[in-house]
């Protein structure tokens, strides 16, 4: 094609003659005509740079390391730090193959020179990475700025300026943001500049909508005002004003970057503005989009307004949609492939084209995909719209291109990221993100470079265009994410279905916040004055009354509710006790189908219990729509707990009786519905003791249990007062078990009250997240604020402490923007619904004022918390800096918003702080080292380890909870895992397992002898043998993920124990002992045989982890305060009450399980649980990681 076929070929589009195929044929010829241009015309340096990127697309561990290199180089502050990472990198990667003979030399001599000149090396090393990515982010200093602006408008090409930096966090930054941007309007040689409303603007709330609206235009107004005001002088003398365009990249930003935007340009200061939006064609709602910001805008125009701008972009932003969806159990935003992103472009395209339309809105076609680009030409002139329709590219991206565009096209916007230089470490994201995704396979840019006409690479990307431009017509439209709680059913879940979590509220849909405002409203007319007992079926009351008070309003009364006395508590355990047997004997399919009733009962309830726990507990609503969920999810993976694989094979389960349930007011729903299910499901009665601070919440709970099928006398709601009447409740002899959760301290206080109470309780938490100087500093932040401030601080999980090593510590601008994320948070009434620091449940006193209002020797406060308004219960954030290790606040759990900064010198003392703790509930790891997270994965001593992201927020399976330590009292078996119920009943061996496998020689050896030993109990052992290698193999001895979460690893381990004392009775028999002495071979755990007397065949044993003591019972109990301080568990089937109390008093966790041939059941008793969740994307992307390719 010469100049003269170029020129026939638009005037044929002019005549507007082309159907739709031959329009899509006509792009392909124009295409290839620039294409053949631009190769033809590339400089000396574009080949290269083609050459060489192309070479990176065959070259997968040289792009993982550049991506990689690009992400972590710039983390580490110190010279010897970047230079050590710098030489993993590249060990584990190897020298890209992508690079030329001479850079890979280079490359090579730079890692061995970074063992002695570290601060010379990665200087040039980071500067080389800012020189490479020059072009592509651009240098905003004015000097370098302004030329580049100049040389770009001689060539005829305008810019399109966006301002990149720190991460927005906090109020400050975002203020500091819209300043950059304002400078750059006033910039008399930028003209046109983009901005995400989310970068102006920190504390964007999906549930208030208006006042997040309201804030976003008064900071769209500032930059509209500026606009206008330093506006391009025209030849007439009039100033036109720049350009503003608001950028999109998230799915939550759409409607409210949409409403936000027209609500600003209908004011009357603004009517006369022209100005832009994005819409990304990846989403199925943005041709609706369109079409309704058309309508808006003829609208506009036709009331004396200006036109506005729409950019259509692809969409840049969808392996973090995907991973966002995945986590949250949503259908994903953007569209399931790409083909379906093309057509729906197409589709945009061709309407924003007809002219009925262009002449309101204009188009800005954004792409580096040159058939698109050839398309958008020809059909703009085919409409006549030519002056209604721009192209863009992005900037420094095949630039040779852009020379052949803008002399076809005579137009050509780049969209062109600016940093300034100290701010290029907060850019390296973008820099991430755009390369990865325009090197995805399925990217025009990934086979472009070194493309021909009539090249494979060219026909595969001309087929994916024509098949698009056939579909444009029939592709799906609409939102992906339809979930309306108004009119939804309850998701579909019965018995032997596969478990699946249940998906939180989507808040990024609007019509979520007025079914919210509507709840909160039905609530208050629905909320009973007076809540009754239910003891044996029947409402009763007492003279005994408390009061609920709403902590947002804690002088009002906000409901009254009967206490038991002494008789009801006496009724109601006989009436427990009565019924037990009839429920016990209830088939297991029956209490499963009342579970999932339960929860189907519980989805319907949604609103009113959000609503419930805003008034009650003081929830803010997105903390109460969790726990809903999570109470859904408890109810219907517990229905299941009884069948487990494995835990039938040759045994017999009973329930324990009757189990008194005393729940907590800071998880009022989740955690007492979990408790609940549990108990039923394992056959037991429950009395059901709720927090005084949250019995509305809680007999809600029990009405979705009622109407499900639970009879009242099975479970019976009994609240009763923190005295002797609640005393005696918990230590009534009929009770069986008692399900806590509360402080460790009140776990003790029963155990004081009632020495053999069989105590389930997950206990106290004093949590701490560590940041090294690799980690992704933006992320920690962002990370460790929600985890210390959500719920004000107030959840057993919560981070009350962060580790941080000496760089990051030391480091004035990590201080200065954690401080402004923390000073940003909303704080308000939990009946606002973009509180995020609400009052807390009480008027602080003890550990909670003391952390709120002194310091200790050294402490300094960072932020410091003062009380709001006249609410006693209201506080702003805290944090406190100094912090000593071995400090009271190291030490001591405050519950409530106050944050304590602990330096460390290297990772190793990090985790010697952490684990300095008598609790080990949550903990975290912020790094981006892989060496650094197995380290502290092999170190840390808690039940719950997350790795960069919060540590709050367990999930049912997901992320099953429960602690080490003093976190936990009980055998250990964590809330919503897979062995929950085996505590809440007993069992009974009554054959031999039959499902097995055959033990490994280890083992193998062992069973002969044991068996040459004891030839009478020889079957029985070879049973128990090949039931735990079986579960060695299926269950113990491997990690478990069955939630399978897109860039999120969620891990279920066992953590064999360092040692177990055993005391055997006098008429043990020699099989438990053999196959104890096989358990502890098997899991290497050192055990200890307390008895009596030693027997003779057991001599033989020393070898095999085994230690016999011959010992008496009171021998042992004076030695176990020495034992305690190594060990965790005795292990003592039928175990005597002083014994018992011994251990416990020492910190000890006594097990009373028989032993079992079953090995299921029977290694539980040698592990700790452990869940390990881990965010394994960045920016959505998972990148290979070294040594891996």
């Amino acid at each position: 094609m010469n100049d003269t076929s170029l020129t026939d070929l638009t005037t044929q589009a002019q005549n507007g003659t082309w159907d739709d195929t031959t329009l899509a044929n006509k792009a392909v010829e124009l295409a290839e005509h620039i294409l053949r241009l631009s190769n033809q015309g590339m400089r000396w340096s574009e080949k290269k740079q083609a050459r060489q990127m192309a070479r990176m697309m065959n070259d997968p561990a040289g792009k993982a390391f550049t991506i990689t290199m690009a992400d972590r180089i710039f983390r580490p502050s110190a010279p010897e730090k970047a230079a050590e990472e710098f030489r993993y990198l590249l060990d584990g990667y190897g020298v890209p193959h992508y690079l030329s003979k001479p850079e890979q030399l280079a490359m090579s001599i730079a890692k061995k020179a970074s063992e002695f000149f570290p601060g010379l090396v990665i200087p040039s090393v980071k500067g080389e990475i800012r020189n490479q990515s020059r072009t592509v982010i651009l240098p905003s200093e004015d000097g370098k700025l302004n030329a580049h602006i100049k040389r770009r408008k001689k060539d005829g090409i305008r810019l399109n300026i966006n301002q990149l930096g720190e991460a927005v966090l906090g109020e400050t930054e975002a203020h500091h943001r819209l300043q950059q941007i304002v400078e750059l309007l006033c910039n008399p040689l930028c003209n046109y500049i983009s901005v995400k409303l989310s970068s102006v603007y920190s504390q964007i709330s999906l549930l208030n909508r208006e006042e997040t609206i309201k804030q976003l235009q008064d900071r769209l107004r500032v930059l509209f005002r500026t606009a206008i005001e330093h506006g391009i002088p025209g030849s007439d003398g009039h100033k036109k004003p720049k350009f503003v365009n608001l950028d999109m990249e998230e799915y939550r930003d759409l409607h409210l970057t949409c409403e936000a935007f027209k609500r600003t340009l209908m004011e009357e200061e603004f009517m006369n503005l022209e100005a832009g939006i994005v819409l990304q064609a990846y989403l199925p709602d943005s041709w609706e989009e369109q079409k309704k910001l058309c309508d808006w805008t003829k609208e506009r125009v036709q009331a004396g307004g200006a036109r506005i701008k729409i950019r259509i972009v692809k969409g840049a932003n969808l392996a973090m949609e995907q991973a966002e969806a995945s986590i949250h159990g949503w259908p994903q935003a953007p569209y399931e492939s790409k083909e379906m992103t093309d057509a729906n472009y197409k589709r945009m395209l061709h309407y924003g084209c007809q002219k009925e339309h262009a002449q309101y809105v204009c188009l800005g076609i954004a792409s580096h995909n040159i058939f698109d680009l050839s398309y958008a030409i020809l059909l703009r002139e085919q409409n006549g719209v030519r002056e209604s329709v721009e192209l863009e590219m992005l900037e420094g991206m095949a630039n040779q291109q852009a020379r052949i565009l803008i002399n076809i096209a005579g137009d050509l916007l780049l969209y062109a990221p600016v940093v300034r230089k100290q701010d290029f470490p907060n850019a390296i994201s973008y820099l991430v993100r755009r390369l990865d995704e325009n090197t995805g396979e399925e990217n025009f840019l990934h086979d472009v470079f070194g493309m021909t006409p009539g090249s494979q690479e060219w026909e595969n990307q001309k087929k994916r265009f024509l098949k698009a431009c056939a579909s444009y017509e029939k592709v799906k439209y609409g939102p992906n994410r339809k979930q309306n709680r108004a009119l939804d059913a309850p998701l579909p879940f019965a018995p032997g279905d596969d478990f699946f979590n249940e998906p939180d509220t989507d808040w990024a849909l609007p019509h979520h916040q007025d079914w919210l405002l509507h709840w909160l409203e039905e609530e208050k007319k629905t909320a009973p004055s007076e809540i009754p007992l239910v003891i044996d079926g029947q409402e009763c009351t007492s003279h005994l009354w408390g009061v609920g008070r709403n902590p947002s309003d804690a002088d009002n009364e906000f409901y009254k509710f009967a206490y038991a006395d002494y008789d009801l508590v006496e009724k109601a355990v006989t009436v427990a006790q009565n019924v037990q047997a009839s429920w016990a004997s209830t088939p297991v399919e029956e209490r499963q189908a009342i579970l999932c009733r339960t929860a189907e009962e519980i989805s319907n309830m949604r609103g009113l219990a959000i609503a419930a726990m805003t008034r009650d507990a003081g929830k803010a609503p997105f903390e109460g729509d969790v726990e809903v969920s999570e109470a859904i999810d408890f109810c219907r993976y517990y229905a299941e707990g009884l069948t487990q694989p494995g835990m039938t094979d040759g045994l017999t389960q009973k329930p324990l009786g009757t189990v008194c349930i005393t729940a907590p007011w800071n998880f009022p729903f989740a955690i007492p519905t979990g408790s609940v299910a549990a108990a039923l499901m394992a056959g037991n009665t429950v009395i059901f003791k709720p927090a005084p601070q949250s019995v509305y919440t809680a007999f809600l709970i029990a009405q979705a249990f009622w109407k499900a099928g639970v009879p009242k006398n099975v479970l019976q709601f009994v609240p009763a007062p923190p005295n002797e009447i609640g005393q005696k409740l918990v230590t009534h002899p009929d009770i069986s078990c008692v399900m806590l959760t509360g402080s460790y301290a009140t776990g003790r206080k029963f155990k004081t009250w009632r020495p053999d109470l069989h105590l389930l309780a997950e206990t106290s938490g004093k949590n701490a997240i560590i940041i090294t100087a690799t980690a992704d500093l933006d992320l920690a932040v962002k990370d460790l604020v929600k985890s210390a401030f959500g719920h004000s601080g107030q959840k057993c999980s919560a981070a009350s402490l962060a580790i941080i090593e000496a760089s990051v510590y030391d480091n004035p601008a990590f201080l200065r923007q954690l401080r402004d994320a923390a000073a940003s948070l909303k704080v308000g009434p939990s009946t606002e619904p973009d509180s995020i620091v609400i009052p807390v449940i009480r008027e602080p006193e003890g550990h909670l004022l003391r952390a709120l209002t002194e310091l200790e020797p050294g402490e300094e406060w960072l932020l410091k918390p003062e009380r709001v308004r006249d609410n006693p219960n209201l506080w702003t954030p805290g944090i406190r800096i100094g912090v000593k290790p071995g400090s009271w606040f190291h030490r001591t759990e405050c519950f409530g918003p106050v944050l304590g900064l602990i330096r460390a010198e290297s990772l190793e003392e990090a985790i010697l702080i952490q684990n300095d703790s008598n609790f080990g509930l949550t903990g975290g790891i912020h790094s981006l080292d892989e060496r650094e997270i197995a380290e502290w994965k092999s170190k840390i001593q808690v039940g719950n380890a997350y790795i960069n992201r919060p540590i709050t927020g367990a999930i049912v399976r997901r992320q099953s909870f429960g602690g080490w330590k003093n976190s936990c009292m009980g055998p250990g078996a964590k809330t919503g895992g897979p062995n929950y119920l085996v505590a809440l009943g007993t069992w009974e061996e009554n054959e031999l397992p039959q499902h097995l496998s055959t033990p490994g020689e280890r083992i193998a050896n062992l069973v002969e002898k044991l068996c040459r030993d004891l030839p009478d109990d020889a079957k029985r052992i070879r049973a128990a043998a090949g039931s735990q290698a079986k579960w060695w193999n299926e269950e113990f001895g491997i990690e478990h993920d069955p939630s399978k979460i897109q860039g999120e690893d969620n891990i279920f381990r066992y953590i064999p124990e360092k040692s177990l004392v055993v005391r055997m009775k006098e008429d043990a028999t020699n099989c438990d002992i053999a196959l104890l002495i096989l358990a502890a071979k098997l899991t290497g755990v050192a055990t200890e045989l307390s008895m009596d007397q030693k027997r003779s065949w057991i001599s033989g044993y020393g070898d095999h982890n085994v230690t016999v003591i011959e010992e008496s019972e009171e021998t042992l109990r004076s030695r176990i305060p020495a034992i305690a301080k190594n060990t965790r568990i005795l292990r003592s089937p039928e175990c005597p009450v002083a014994l018992r109390k011994a251990a416990e008093d020492a910190g000890m966790t006594v097990l009373d399980m028989p032993v079992l041939a079953n090995g299921r059941l029977e290694l539980l008793n040698w592990f700790h649980e452990q869940a390990i969740s881990e965010t394994i994307h960045r920016y959505g992307n998972i990148v290979p990681r070294p040594g891996t390719l």
